[in-house]
């Protein structure tokens, strides 16, 4: 019989990722998101471990510990948090003195290896007892975890008569100690974890869902999403995307995929075909570089590209950026030269008005950054459209 695992998590997300990596094992598991439904569970199904996370809704890990115990509880536990290691070793002394089986700490956000050490142990446990029933876990709101935001793309010169309204996709991720790992961060993050590419298919899919609504609300923008190194090497990617972007009912051509400008320099005949595929299925291919882009123009002859975006916050670097001629050179022959071939320009990391003039000035077609508007959550997005505040000028406020 399979040992079974009750994950008691308000983060949604981690409780699926750790129901996958302990499915993989053999466990059968169960997910709570509220705290104070985790002790009449344990009661029900007695399950051989519990994943428990110290902060949830309605009741807290340090409570439920208080619960087990003077139930006697005989299921291990692992104790989960982003708070600091002190605080979980404390909640580890409480219930050992409880006379509970407290087993591994993990802490968040945790590693795929990390979370499969911790559950190894119990995979001898199975009980030899009647089948258990699966409980039925209603899933509510929760204010920490995945947040996906959207970065709008000001036209600043459009290419061809284009009137394309763009949004770039940006992610967070809420701790349960109100710290928040930032876009950047967390890209890197997941990578060090091993779950980046599941993360990127949790911000598509929530990207999906949320255009798809728009567009009942007669706002149709074309998204950005950026797209993990593990998805350019394998050749299943492009009819990846499109099942989901079918399943959504979202046009292919709404979603633009993007990809940084080393993961292709280094893996460049390898991601030529799936890039190639992306295209002819209808997905917008952009290529985001550093500095000049320099390394850019003998992608744009080789490669399916739709658009390059320069990030300009090293100029930051120069105080007379605005003024030096080399400069304005560099970027107005890269503009220029993209155009020519039918490939649209658009300035990164454009966080102050002179970075914007800058921009306006080097002809790139478009900018994004905080001199346009910080990325935000789709509810505040939509009015700002809606009331045409970022139609004429390339400042909200």
């Amino acid at each position: 019989m399979r040992p079974t695992l009750l994950v008691a998590d308000d983060e949604i997300e981690i409780g699926e990722i750790i129901k996958a990596v302990a499915e993989d094992l053999g466990f059968e598991v169960t997910c709570v998101a509220e705290g104070s439904e985790v002790v009449n569970l344990v009661d029900r199904t007695k399950p051989d471990v519990i994943a428990l996370d110290l902060r949830m809704p309605g009741a807290d890990g340090v409570e439920i510990i208080r619960e087990l115990g003077k139930k006697q509880c005989r299921s291990g536990i692992l104790l989960m948090s982003g708070m600091d290691q002190r605080t979980l070793s404390s909640v580890q002394s409480l219930g050992k003195e409880s006379n509970l089986d407290i087993g591994s700490t993990l802490t968040k956000p945790m590693s795929l290896d990390a979370i499969e050490t911790a559950l190894s142990p119990y995979l001898g446990k199975a009980k030899r007892s009647t089948p258990q029933v699966r409980a039925t876990v209603k899933q509510i709101p929760f204010e920490f975890g995945l947040a996906v935001l959207y970065e709008p793309e000001f036209q600043i010169k459009a290419l061809q008569n284009e009137d394309t309204q763009r949004l770039r996709v940006r992610a967070q991720w809420h701790m349960d100690d109100d710290r928040v790992i930032d876009a950047d961060s967390l890209t890197t993050l997941a990578k060090d974890c091993g779950i980046s590419k599941g993360l990127s298919k949790m911000i598509l899919a929530t990207a999906l869902e949320t255009v798809r609504i728009w567009s009942n609300q007669e706002f149709t923008p074309e998204i950005t999403v950026q797209l993990d190194d593990a998805f350019l090497t394998d050749l299943a990617t492009p009819d990846i995307l499109a099942m989901m972007a079918d399943q959504y009912h979202v046009p292919r051509e709404w979603l633009a995929i993007e990809i940084d400008e080393k993961s292709i320099l280094n893996k460049k005949e390898s991601v030529s075909d799936v890039l190639s595929r992306l295209q002819i299925k209808g997905f917008r291919i952009v290529v985001a570089a550093k500095h000049e882009g320099e390394n850019l123009l003998p992608l744009m002859d080789s490669l399916p590209i739709d658009q390059v975006v320069i990030d300009l916050a090293h100029l930051n670097t120069n105080a007379n950026f605005l003024n030096d001629m080399e400069v304005e050179f560099l970027y107005s022959s890269l503009t220029s030269l993209t155009n020519k071939k039918g490939i649209t320009a658009c300035a990164a990391n454009v966080n102050s008005p002179a970075a914007l003039q800058f921009a306006k000035k080097c002809n790139f077609n478009s900018a994004r950054g905080t001199q346009i508007l910080s990325p935000a959550k789709a509810n505040v997005i939509l009015p700002l459209y809606q009331d045409g505040k970022l139609s004429t000028n390339g400042n909200t406020n």
